[in-house]
């Protein structure tokens, strides 16, 4: 509708279209909080239904059907959560006088749309301060292991294969020292990361191994390139591993904010739908000129 004007006493008083107001933000943000609230309450069900029906001491479900499940409840929580912001949002936008219905029924979902918006950076935000809080203190207790290693047995995955070297015949006795064992694992490690055992090493530790096991130097040579390729077969499987757990990680991240963002302007669409029915403006816009 056009703009009106109003003269009285020299005074012109303009009423804009009222149609044309904004997006709600406060009904965006009240949105967004609501469904970070509902969020934050399903995930800490379902990670108590988890513990519950988990347990390593008794049957039950696998750890991949566990995995499958946490999925899916990720992505019913999403869903739910952001379905209840939207809705909230949608209710909340305050829609003044009897602008067109499609454009009402846009500024509703888009709405919803925003709520699921700011709350997915709020998430975004949190998950990275978390992230930077555990890099950090992952390689503070990275520091202190590397530190450690000159006074007492490594506790990390290449241990296991220092104790392969070093073991003696069943019935003999060893004198490996701690000094030797982490010789032995900075070898190992440095092989393992460039992917393979210098000529100097290798008769090294062959030769480390044969003292210390007290067996021949043939079956020390024998022992250290099976050592070797069994430990660095059994880093690439573990960072294998790592990589297929991150990517199943993030398309699932991707499959519930999805499923959340739809959620999020439908709830809008609904809250708006509702508000309109309960005041009446809907059906005064749809009446015939």
């Amino acid at each position: 509708m056009d703009d009106t004007a109003i003269v009285s006493d020299n005074v012109e008083i303009f009423q804009a279209e009222a149609g044309r107001a904004s997006i709600s933000w406060s009904a965006a943000i009240a949105g967004a909080v609501t469904a970070t609230a509902v969020n934050f309450i399903l995930i800490a069900l379902g990670s108590g239904i988890g513990l519950a029906i988990a347990s390593p001491y008794s049957a039950g479900p696998s750890v991949d059907a566990m995995t499958v499940a946490g999925a899916i409840w990720l992505v019913f929580t999403q869903a739910i959560a952001f379905a209840a912001g939207g809705f909230l949002a949608g209710r909340l936008r305050a829609r003044i006088g009897s602008d067109d219905p499609a454009e009402a029924r846009f500024r509703d979902g888009a709405t919803g749309f925003m709520a699921w918006a700011i709350g997915a950076v709020v998430v975004a935000i949190g998950i990275s301060v978390a992230g930077a809080m555990s890099i950090s203190a992952g390689a503070q207790a990275g520091v202190a292991a590397v530190s450690g290693v000159e006074n007492s047995r490594s506790s990390d995955q290449l241990g296991y294969f220092v104790d392969a070297l070093m073991r003696a015949p069943q019935g003999r006795q060893t004198g490996t020292s701690d000094q030797d064992r982490a010789q032995v694992l900075r070898i190992l490690a440095t092989s393992v990361r460039d992917g393979r055992l210098s000529d100097d090493d290798k008769a090294y530790l062959a030769s480390l191994v044969a003292a210390r096991a007290g067996i021949s130097q043939d079956e020390a040579q024998s022992r250290v390139a099976s050592v070797v390729d069994r430990a660095r077969e059994s880093l690439k499987q573990a960072a294998d591993k790592t990589r297929a757990a991150a990517a199943y990680v993030a398309f699932w991240t991707f499959m519930s904010l999805l499923f959340g963002a739809v959620a999020a302007a439908l709830g809008g669409l609904l809250g708006g739908e509702l508000r309109d029915e309960s005041t009446g403006v809907e059906s005064a816009a749809l009446m015939p000129r």
